[in-house]
Protein backbone atom coordinates (compact mmCIF):
# COMPACT_ATOMS: atom_id res chain seq x y z
CA UNK A 1 0.00 0.00 0.00
CA UNK A 2 1.21 3.10 -1.01
CA UNK A 3 2.01 6.41 1.74
CA UNK A 4 -0.76 8.53 -0.24
CA UNK A 5 -3.38 5.74 0.09
CA UNK A 6 -2.43 5.09 4.21
CA UNK A 7 -2.56 8.73 4.41
CA UNK A 8 -6.38 8.64 2.57
CA UNK A 9 -6.92 5.82 4.39
CA UNK A 10 -6.12 7.54 8.08
CA UNK A 11 -7.62 10.79 6.53
CA UNK A 12 -11.28 8.77 6.43
CA UNK A 13 -10.94 7.49 10.05
CA UNK A 14 -11.38 10.77 11.10
CA UNK A 15 -14.79 12.69 11.85
CA UNK A 16 -15.09 16.78 12.71
CA UNK A 17 -12.62 16.88 15.58
CA UNK A 18 -13.36 13.62 17.37
CA UNK A 19 -9.74 10.99 16.10
CA UNK A 20 -10.69 7.30 16.03
CA UNK A 21 -8.11 5.12 17.99
CA UNK A 22 -6.53 2.21 17.51
CA UNK A 23 -8.30 -1.04 19.44
CA UNK A 24 -8.51 -1.33 22.73
CA UNK A 25 -5.56 -2.93 23.53
CA UNK A 26 -4.01 -0.12 21.55
CA UNK A 27 -5.48 2.43 23.06
CA UNK A 28 -4.44 1.46 27.09
CA UNK A 29 -0.71 0.88 25.34
CA UNK A 30 -0.76 4.32 23.86
CA UNK A 31 -2.11 6.04 26.82
CA UNK A 32 0.65 4.75 29.01
CA UNK A 33 2.95 5.60 26.75
CA UNK A 34 1.78 9.52 26.89
CA UNK A 35 1.42 9.20 30.63
CA UNK A 36 5.33 8.06 30.74
CA UNK A 37 6.48 10.60 28.49
CA UNK A 38 4.65 13.38 30.51
CA UNK A 39 5.97 12.17 34.07
CA UNK A 40 9.36 11.33 32.22
CA UNK A 41 10.06 14.60 30.81
CA UNK A 42 8.85 16.31 33.85
CA UNK A 43 11.05 14.82 36.18
CA UNK A 44 14.09 15.13 33.68
CA UNK A 45 14.97 18.56 35.91
CA UNK A 46 14.62 17.37 39.55
CA UNK A 47 17.25 15.37 39.74
CA UNK A 48 18.55 14.13 43.36
CA UNK A 49 21.94 14.51 44.39
CA UNK A 50 24.86 12.17 44.15
CA UNK A 51 25.39 11.85 48.16
CA UNK A 52 28.82 10.08 47.32
CA UNK A 53 30.07 12.06 44.55
CA UNK A 54 32.95 14.74 44.92
CA UNK A 55 31.33 18.14 45.89
CA UNK A 56 33.13 21.53 44.34
CA UNK A 57 35.38 22.85 47.63
CA UNK A 58 36.45 19.08 47.59
CA UNK A 59 37.00 19.36 44.34
CA UNK A 60 38.72 23.11 44.74
CA UNK A 61 40.50 21.47 48.13
CA UNK A 62 42.06 18.18 45.98
CA UNK A 63 43.23 20.84 43.23
CA UNK A 64 44.57 23.17 45.19
CA UNK A 65 46.61 20.03 46.86
CA UNK A 66 47.65 18.27 43.94
CA UNK A 67 47.53 20.50 41.12
CA UNK A 68 51.39 19.79 39.53
CA UNK A 69 51.36 23.28 37.53
CA UNK A 70 50.59 24.85 41.39
CA UNK A 71 53.05 22.41 42.67
CA UNK A 72 55.70 24.13 40.66
CA UNK A 73 54.36 27.48 40.97
CA UNK A 74 54.67 26.83 44.75
CA UNK A 75 59.08 26.93 44.62
CA UNK A 76 58.66 30.35 43.75
CA UNK A 77 58.43 31.09 47.59
CA UNK A 78 61.73 28.96 48.37
CA UNK A 79 63.24 31.05 46.14
CA UNK A 80 62.52 34.35 47.39
CA UNK A 81 63.20 33.29 50.75
CA UNK A 82 66.48 32.24 50.14
CA UNK A 83 66.91 35.42 47.93
CA UNK A 84 65.97 37.18 51.46
CA UNK A 85 68.43 34.89 53.08
CA UNK A 86 71.62 36.05 50.64
CA UNK A 87 70.26 40.13 50.81
CA UNK A 88 71.12 39.78 54.26
CA UNK A 89 74.76 38.62 54.68
CA UNK A 90 77.47 41.16 54.85
CA UNK A 91 80.66 40.91 52.13
CA UNK A 92 83.59 38.71 52.79
CA UNK A 93 86.85 39.90 54.15
CA UNK A 94 89.83 39.66 51.48
CA UNK A 95 92.87 38.18 51.97
CA UNK A 96 95.72 40.87 50.73
CA UNK A 97 99.20 39.27 50.05
CA UNK A 98 102.02 40.71 47.92
CA UNK A 99 106.00 39.54 47.97
CA UNK A 100 108.72 41.38 46.28
CA UNK A 101 112.49 41.51 46.20
CA UNK A 102 115.30 42.81 43.77
CA UNK A 103 116.81 39.26 42.42
CA UNK A 104 116.68 40.35 39.10
CA UNK A 105 117.85 43.95 39.59
CA UNK A 106 120.50 44.40 41.39
CA UNK A 107 120.28 41.57 43.19
CA UNK A 108 121.39 43.00 47.04
CA UNK A 109 118.93 40.58 49.18
CA UNK A 110 116.21 43.87 49.61
CA UNK A 111 112.94 42.22 49.73
CA UNK A 112 109.37 43.62 51.51
CA UNK A 113 106.42 41.41 51.85
CA UNK A 114 102.97 41.92 53.40
CA UNK A 115 100.11 40.00 54.15
CA UNK A 116 96.59 41.92 55.38
CA UNK A 117 92.88 41.70 55.41
CA UNK A 118 90.09 43.79 54.71
CA UNK A 119 86.60 44.22 54.71
CA UNK A 120 84.15 46.34 53.32
CA UNK A 121 81.47 47.84 55.34
CA UNK A 122 78.44 48.92 54.17
CA UNK A 123 77.61 52.55 55.64
CA UNK A 124 74.48 53.51 54.53
CA UNK A 125 72.47 50.91 55.58
CA UNK A 126 72.61 48.78 51.83
CA UNK A 127 71.97 45.55 53.44
CA UNK A 128 69.05 46.53 55.72
CA UNK A 129 67.10 48.11 52.36
CA UNK A 130 68.41 44.71 50.57
CA UNK A 131 66.69 42.73 53.24
CA UNK A 132 63.45 44.92 53.24
CA UNK A 133 63.13 44.62 49.05
CA UNK A 134 63.31 40.81 49.63
CA UNK A 135 61.45 40.44 52.03
CA UNK A 136 58.39 42.03 49.99
CA UNK A 137 59.37 39.33 47.30
CA UNK A 138 58.56 37.09 49.49
CA UNK A 139 55.17 38.68 50.06
CA UNK A 140 54.84 38.70 46.17
CA UNK A 141 55.39 35.39 45.76
CA UNK A 142 53.12 33.80 48.24
CA UNK A 143 50.60 36.61 46.69
CA UNK A 144 51.31 35.13 43.16
CA UNK A 145 50.81 31.34 44.75
CA UNK A 146 47.30 33.39 46.47
CA UNK A 147 46.51 34.18 42.65
CA UNK A 148 47.49 31.06 40.97
CA UNK A 149 44.88 28.84 43.51
CA UNK A 150 42.07 31.50 42.88
CA UNK A 151 42.50 31.20 38.81
CA UNK A 152 43.18 27.12 39.88
CA UNK A 153 39.58 27.22 41.61
CA UNK A 154 37.94 29.30 39.32
CA UNK A 155 38.58 26.71 36.53
CA UNK A 156 37.69 23.83 38.68
CA UNK A 157 34.27 25.36 39.13
CA UNK A 158 34.16 26.06 35.44
CA UNK A 159 34.53 22.74 34.39
CA UNK A 160 32.44 21.19 37.19
CA UNK A 161 29.78 23.02 36.50
CA UNK A 162 29.63 22.34 32.53
CA UNK A 163 29.79 18.53 33.45
CA UNK A 164 27.07 19.23 35.68
CA UNK A 165 24.90 20.55 33.15
CA UNK A 166 26.47 18.23 30.49
CA UNK A 167 25.21 15.62 32.79
CA UNK A 168 21.74 17.07 32.77
CA UNK A 169 21.40 17.60 29.05
CA UNK A 170 22.63 13.80 28.74
CA UNK A 171 19.45 12.48 30.97
CA UNK A 172 16.82 14.52 29.28
CA UNK A 173 18.50 13.26 26.04
CA UNK A 174 18.01 9.19 26.99
CA UNK A 175 14.65 10.23 28.35
CA UNK A 176 13.65 11.47 25.07
CA UNK A 177 15.09 8.42 23.46
CA UNK A 178 13.55 6.01 25.98
CA UNK A 179 10.08 7.69 25.19
CA UNK A 180 10.60 8.03 20.99
CA UNK A 181 12.03 4.33 21.15
CA UNK A 182 8.20 3.48 22.45
CA UNK A 183 6.88 5.88 20.21
CA UNK A 184 8.26 4.09 17.17
CA UNK A 185 7.57 0.66 18.22
CA UNK A 186 4.03 1.88 18.99
CA UNK A 187 3.60 3.44 15.71
CA UNK A 188 4.82 0.69 13.94
CA UNK A 189 2.32 -1.92 15.52
CA UNK A 190 -0.50 0.88 14.42
CA UNK A 191 0.89 0.76 11.06
CA UNK A 192 0.73 -2.70 10.71
CA UNK A 193 -3.31 -2.81 11.87
CA UNK A 194 -2.98 0.22 9.29
CA UNK A 195 -3.74 3.13 11.66
CA UNK A 196 -1.24 5.07 10.85
CA UNK A 197 0.91 6.03 7.25
CA UNK A 198 4.92 4.75 6.63
CA UNK A 199 5.80 8.34 6.48
CA UNK A 200 4.68 8.38 10.60
CA UNK A 201 6.63 5.12 11.09
CA UNK A 202 9.74 7.65 9.14
CA UNK A 203 9.26 11.01 11.00
CA UNK A 204 9.36 8.64 14.88
CA UNK A 205 12.54 6.95 13.37
CA UNK A 206 14.60 9.98 12.21
CA UNK A 207 13.80 11.67 15.72
CA UNK A 208 15.11 8.91 17.78
CA UNK A 209 18.08 8.60 15.44
CA UNK A 210 18.68 12.64 15.89
CA UNK A 211 18.43 12.19 19.54
CA UNK A 212 20.70 9.03 19.47
CA UNK A 213 23.70 11.36 17.42
CA UNK A 214 23.26 14.10 20.35
CA UNK A 215 23.41 11.85 23.14
CA UNK A 216 26.72 10.32 21.25
CA UNK A 217 27.85 14.13 21.03
CA UNK A 218 27.25 15.28 24.50
CA UNK A 219 29.01 11.70 25.79
CA UNK A 220 32.06 12.50 23.84
CA UNK A 221 31.95 16.50 25.58
CA UNK A 222 31.95 14.88 28.49
CA UNK A 223 34.72 12.40 27.93
CA UNK A 224 36.53 15.93 27.40
CA UNK A 225 35.54 17.91 29.71
CA UNK A 226 36.15 15.12 32.46
CA UNK A 227 39.51 14.66 31.27
CA UNK A 228 40.25 18.25 31.34
CA UNK A 229 38.59 18.18 34.98
CA UNK A 230 41.24 15.29 36.58
CA UNK A 231 44.11 17.00 34.40
CA UNK A 232 43.07 19.96 37.12
CA UNK A 233 42.49 18.02 39.90
CA UNK A 234 46.64 16.49 39.29
CA UNK A 235 44.87 12.96 38.27
CA UNK A 236 44.97 10.77 34.82
CA UNK A 237 43.32 11.40 32.61
CA UNK A 238 41.21 7.79 32.72
CA UNK A 239 40.65 8.21 36.61
CA UNK A 240 37.09 7.86 36.86
CA UNK A 241 35.20 10.70 38.47
CA UNK A 242 32.48 11.05 40.04
CA UNK A 243 30.35 14.30 40.69
CA UNK A 244 27.72 15.29 43.31
CA UNK A 245 25.03 16.90 41.33
CA UNK A 246 24.00 19.16 43.54
CA UNK A 247 23.44 22.88 41.91
CA UNK A 248 23.95 26.41 44.14
CA UNK A 249 20.74 27.80 45.32
CA UNK A 250 19.09 30.58 44.17
CA UNK A 251 19.57 32.61 46.70
CA UNK A 252 19.29 36.59 45.86
CA UNK A 253 22.75 38.17 45.38
CA UNK A 254 23.99 40.59 47.72
CA UNK A 255 24.25 44.02 46.43
CA UNK A 256 26.06 44.95 43.76
CA UNK A 257 28.11 47.98 46.26
CA UNK A 258 29.16 44.79 48.59
CA UNK A 259 30.35 42.79 45.83
CA UNK A 260 32.56 45.22 45.07
CA UNK A 261 33.80 46.16 48.34
CA UNK A 262 34.78 42.43 48.85
CA UNK A 263 36.31 42.36 45.68
CA UNK A 264 38.97 44.94 46.85
CA UNK A 265 39.24 43.66 49.84
CA UNK A 266 39.73 40.04 48.48
CA UNK A 267 40.88 40.14 45.44
CA UNK A 268 44.89 38.59 45.20
CA UNK A 269 46.17 40.50 42.08
CA UNK A 270 45.34 43.62 44.25
CA UNK A 271 47.08 42.52 46.88
CA UNK A 272 50.03 42.02 44.30
CA UNK A 273 49.90 45.55 42.67
CA UNK A 274 49.96 46.86 46.28
CA UNK A 275 52.85 44.35 47.40
CA UNK A 276 54.43 45.78 44.07
CA UNK A 277 54.20 49.33 44.47
CA UNK A 278 55.58 48.47 48.38
CA UNK A 279 58.76 46.84 46.54
CA UNK A 280 59.03 50.16 44.14
CA UNK A 281 58.87 52.11 48.01
CA UNK A 282 61.54 49.75 48.96
CA UNK A 283 64.04 50.08 45.93
CA UNK A 284 64.24 54.06 46.15
CA UNK A 285 65.01 53.79 49.66
CA UNK A 286 67.60 51.03 48.13
CA UNK A 287 68.87 53.15 45.26
CA UNK A 288 69.51 56.27 47.88
CA UNK A 289 71.60 53.76 49.77
CA UNK A 290 73.59 52.51 47.19
CA UNK A 291 74.61 56.48 46.42
CA UNK A 292 77.58 55.28 49.01
CA UNK A 293 79.11 52.52 48.38
CA UNK A 294 80.61 50.45 50.69
CA UNK A 295 83.41 51.74 52.85
CA UNK A 296 86.87 49.58 53.73
CA UNK A 297 88.94 49.06 56.08
CA UNK A 298 92.00 46.64 56.07
CA UNK A 299 94.92 46.23 58.15
CA UNK A 300 97.72 44.31 57.56
CA UNK A 301 101.65 43.06 58.32
CA UNK A 302 104.83 44.58 56.38
CA UNK A 303 108.01 42.77 56.47
CA UNK A 304 111.34 43.92 54.52
CA UNK A 305 114.57 44.53 54.05
CA UNK A 306 116.66 47.58 52.38
CA UNK A 307 120.18 47.67 51.92
CA UNK A 308 122.45 51.21 51.69
CA UNK A 309 125.14 51.01 49.92
CA UNK A 310 127.99 52.00 51.85
CA UNK A 311 126.29 51.39 54.86
CA UNK A 312 126.54 48.64 57.57
CA UNK A 313 123.75 45.65 56.56
CA UNK A 314 120.90 46.11 57.52
CA UNK A 315 118.37 44.17 59.59
CA UNK A 316 114.74 43.39 57.98
CA UNK A 317 112.01 45.38 59.36
CA UNK A 318 108.58 44.46 60.21
CA UNK A 319 105.40 47.25 60.36
CA UNK A 320 101.98 47.07 61.02
CA UNK A 321 99.45 48.76 58.94
CA UNK A 322 96.28 50.40 58.73
CA UNK A 323 94.14 51.40 55.66
CA UNK A 324 90.60 53.29 54.62
CA UNK A 325 88.83 53.09 51.33
CA UNK A 326 86.22 55.75 50.78
CA UNK A 327 84.66 56.18 47.43
CA UNK A 328 83.46 59.63 46.42
CA UNK A 329 80.00 60.39 44.91
CA UNK A 330 81.74 62.71 43.05
CA UNK A 331 79.93 61.54 39.34
CA UNK A 332 78.29 58.80 40.04
CA UNK A 333 75.46 59.29 43.08
CA UNK A 334 73.64 56.77 41.65
CA UNK A 335 70.96 59.60 40.09
CA UNK A 336 70.31 56.88 37.02
CA UNK A 337 69.20 53.87 39.34
CA UNK A 338 67.18 56.29 41.50
CA UNK A 339 65.30 58.36 39.06
CA UNK A 340 64.10 54.40 37.91
CA UNK A 341 63.03 53.34 41.07
CA UNK A 342 60.90 56.72 41.24
CA UNK A 343 59.22 56.15 37.76
CA UNK A 344 58.60 52.36 38.72
CA UNK A 345 56.67 53.66 41.74
CA UNK A 346 54.80 55.90 40.03
CA UNK A 347 53.67 53.43 37.75
CA UNK A 348 52.74 51.35 40.03
CA UNK A 349 50.53 53.08 41.88
CA UNK A 350 48.67 54.00 38.49
CA UNK A 351 48.08 50.05 38.02
CA UNK A 352 46.93 50.10 41.10
CA UNK A 353 44.03 52.72 40.45
CA UNK A 354 43.82 51.22 37.14
CA UNK A 355 42.83 47.66 38.66
CA UNK A 356 40.89 48.67 41.31
CA UNK A 357 38.47 50.50 38.49
CA UNK A 358 38.71 47.18 36.15
CA UNK A 359 37.79 45.13 39.38
CA UNK A 360 34.92 47.22 39.96
CA UNK A 361 33.99 46.97 36.12
CA UNK A 362 34.71 43.31 35.96
CA UNK A 363 32.61 42.22 39.14
CA UNK A 364 29.17 44.72 38.02
CA UNK A 365 29.70 43.00 34.87
CA UNK A 366 29.47 39.42 36.39
CA UNK A 367 26.99 40.86 38.57
CA UNK A 368 24.51 41.95 35.50
CA UNK A 369 24.63 38.65 33.77
CA UNK A 370 23.89 36.60 36.75
CA UNK A 371 21.45 38.37 37.91
CA UNK A 372 19.73 38.45 34.61
CA UNK A 373 20.30 34.86 33.98
CA UNK A 374 18.93 34.17 37.32
CA UNK A 375 15.68 36.10 36.30
CA UNK A 376 15.68 33.95 33.22
CA UNK A 377 15.49 31.04 34.92
CA UNK A 378 13.30 31.86 37.34
CA UNK A 379 10.65 32.84 34.59
CA UNK A 380 11.40 29.07 33.10
CA UNK A 381 10.84 27.95 36.48
CA UNK A 382 7.25 30.14 37.27
CA UNK A 383 5.94 29.96 33.70
CA UNK A 384 7.46 28.26 30.98
CA UNK A 385 7.55 24.63 32.61
CA UNK A 386 4.71 25.23 34.26
CA UNK A 387 2.88 25.97 31.14
CA UNK A 388 4.74 22.98 29.05
CA UNK A 389 3.13 20.67 31.77
CA UNK A 390 0.16 22.31 31.95
CA UNK A 391 -0.11 21.52 27.69
CA UNK A 392 0.88 17.61 28.51
CA UNK A 393 -1.80 17.26 30.45
CA UNK A 394 -4.23 18.72 28.03
CA UNK A 395 -2.99 17.06 25.39
CA UNK A 396 -2.83 13.79 27.54
CA UNK A 397 -6.49 14.39 27.97
CA UNK A 398 -7.56 15.09 24.41
CA UNK A 399 -6.01 11.99 23.38
CA UNK A 400 -8.27 9.67 26.13
CA UNK A 401 -11.16 11.37 24.88
CA UNK A 402 -10.23 10.88 21.31
CA UNK A 403 -10.36 14.48 20.84
CA UNK A 404 -6.67 14.87 20.06
CA UNK A 405 -4.57 12.82 17.27
CA UNK A 406 -1.21 11.21 18.14
CA UNK A 407 1.06 13.68 15.94
CA UNK A 408 -0.13 16.36 18.51
CA UNK A 409 0.48 14.23 21.78
CA UNK A 410 4.28 13.49 20.28
CA UNK A 411 4.54 17.73 19.29
CA UNK A 412 3.81 18.73 22.57
CA UNK A 413 5.91 16.30 24.35
CA UNK A 414 8.58 17.26 21.73
CA UNK A 415 8.34 20.95 22.57
CA UNK A 416 8.34 20.03 26.64
CA UNK A 417 11.80 18.61 25.79
CA UNK A 418 13.23 21.35 23.95
CA UNK A 419 12.21 23.84 26.28
CA UNK A 420 13.96 21.45 29.00
CA UNK A 421 17.04 21.54 26.85
CA UNK A 422 17.14 25.26 26.54
CA UNK A 423 16.52 25.63 30.36
CA UNK A 424 19.16 23.38 30.90
CA UNK A 425 21.77 25.72 28.40
CA UNK A 426 20.37 28.70 30.48
CA UNK A 427 21.16 26.87 33.71
CA UNK A 428 24.89 26.14 32.24
CA UNK A 429 25.21 29.47 31.62
CA UNK A 430 24.13 31.29 34.69
CA UNK A 431 26.35 28.65 36.37
CA UNK A 432 29.37 29.94 34.69
CA UNK A 433 28.65 33.27 35.05
CA UNK A 434 28.42 32.49 39.02
CA UNK A 435 31.18 31.25 38.87
CA UNK A 436 32.99 33.92 37.21
CA UNK A 437 31.07 36.45 39.65
CA UNK A 438 32.68 34.53 42.40
CA UNK A 439 36.26 34.52 41.04
CA UNK A 440 35.58 38.55 40.52
CA UNK A 441 34.61 38.96 44.03
CA UNK A 442 37.80 37.38 45.23
CA UNK A 443 35.87 34.85 47.88
CA UNK A 444 35.57 31.66 45.65
CA UNK A 445 35.76 29.24 48.70
CA UNK A 446 38.24 31.09 50.29
CA UNK A 447 38.30 28.42 53.53
CA UNK A 448 39.89 25.76 51.07
CA UNK A 449 42.46 27.90 49.77
CA UNK A 450 43.65 29.85 53.14
CA UNK A 451 44.13 26.34 54.02
CA UNK A 452 46.80 25.44 51.63
CA UNK A 453 48.28 28.58 51.05
CA UNK A 454 51.56 28.86 52.53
Amino acid sequence: MSILTRLEREKTMRFGNTFISSPWINRVSWRFLVFFVGSALLGGLNQTANAAGMTLPQAIDSAVQSNKDLQAVRYSVEQARARLLQAGLPPNPRLDISAGNDRVFGNQGEYANSIGISQPFPVAGRIAHQKDVARVDVALALAEIRQAELKLAGNVASQFYSLLALNRQIEVRERLIDVDQKLVLGTRNRFKAAEVSELDVNTAQLELQRLAQERALLLSQRITQLTQLNQLLGRSATQAIELDDALPTGDPLPGLADQQRQALSSRPDLRFAMLNADRAKANQALARAQRWEDWTVGVGLVQGLQVVDGAPPQGSTRMLGLSLSIPLPLWNKNQGNIAEAEANGAQAYARIEALKLNIGNEVASAYAETERLQQILSEYQRNSLAVSARNVLLVQQGYNQGLTPISDVVLVQRQQGELNIAYLNTLDQYLQALARLHIATGDYVGSALEQKTP
